[in-house]
């Protein structure tokens, strides 16, 4: 008997055999690669769950692969600057340095070896040693190293580093926001590794809203069910996962007035602007909060006075924990 693998994964980073390509990996790897191009910096934002890492890890392997680069990929916490030199200083033509101050010769002398030099950063957030690292790596692109830099992390995270006046190349480099899969590419990828027909791959995909964690664990979900159980059966389930792995944190980062606002587009039911406001206690900061929701991912205003939330069952999240 042939053993059944499942192909979905719920692990950070990784699709797997379920992988659907948004050709932001891509996208990177032929502007870093090409000698016509000048961009040198990448953000990589979108809501927790929604592939960012999975894309950044395609170009980290990629690049690595690749003879003509060195590549390093750092953790967010600690010292960024002396790891990255330590890292650096185990390349067999790099003299051994201790001093960070050295950090702009070890990449020097890896250019001169026709080495390009890329640091990765996943869900990046600030703090004084990245701030020190990121205010380096701009120096040396200013000075004209090639040195690139791929960082992941939420958009709120990465606007952080705005307020730095020294951080000017981060702030206005291209920033590529991971949005909702495409449905088309949901229904299709459903169809082939769970051997259903169209229509029922397309009921499933209209749960999951395009949001990449979620058509991770629900197709999970189905590929495991009993064959007497049905895409109702396993909702409790889906939901249960969603709301204590993913929906718990994405609650707890938005401030008292967001919250507010969330509530409102869940007691509208259609996201009407007008009524959203109307329960609100301060209509008035109505536009911030709703700017700040859109920043977030949360929201999307697609269609002209009104509001959606863009992840599957919030709405359901909202209703049992909002409160909380």
């Amino acid at each position: 008997m042939e053993k059944r693998v499942d192909p979905f994964t719920r692990t950070p980073g990784i699709a797997g055999a379920a992988y659907i390509d948004t050709c932001i990996a891509d996208e990177i790897i032929n502007s870093f690669t090409s000698e016509e191009s000048s961009k040198y910096v990448y953000k990589i934002t979108g809501i927790r769950g929604s592939g960012k890492s999975v894309e950044y890890g395609n170009v980290i392997r990629a690049l690595k692969a690749d003879k003509k680069w060195l590549v390093y990929p750092l953790s967010a916490a600690g010292d960024a600057v002396k790891t990255l030199i330590s890292k650096l200083s185990m390349e067999s033509f790099i003299d051994s340095y201790s001093d960070e101050a050295m950090l702009t010769k070890m990449v020097a002398e890896a250019n001169k070896k026709k080495y390009n030099v890329l640091v990765g950063v996943d869900d990046i957030s600030k703090t004084p040693e990245m701030i020190r690292l990121l205010s380096m790596i701009g120096s040396m692109i200013l000075e004209g190293m090639h040195i690139y830099l791929l960082v992941t992390g939420l958009a709120e995270n990465i606007e952080e580093f705005s307020s730095e006046k020294n951080l000017t190349f981060f702030k206005r480099a291209d920033e590529l926001e991971i949005k909702g899969l495409n449905k088309y590419d949901i229904t299709a990828m459903y169809q082939k590794l769970l051997k259903i027909d169209a229509v029922e791959a397309k009921k499933i995909e209209e749960e999951t809203k395009g949001y990449a964690y979620a058509y991770q664990v629900l197709g999970s979900l189905y590929f495991g069910k009993q064959k007497n159980e049905t895409l109702n059966d396993i909702i409790p389930e889906f939901e249960r996962i969603m709301f204590r792995d993913s929906y718990d944190l994405v609650w707890k980062s938005l401030s008292n007035g967001e919250k507010e606002v969330v509530r409102c587009i869940c007691k509208t039911k259609d996201g009407k602007a007008e009524d959203i406001k109307k329960l609100m206690a301060n209509a008035a900061s109505y536009s911030v909060y709703r700017s700040r929701l859109i920043n977030k991912h949360l929201v999307s205003d697609e269609i002209r006075g009104y509001m959606k939330l863009r992840l599957p069952h919030f709405d359901k999240f909202v209703e049992i924990w909002g409160e909380d």
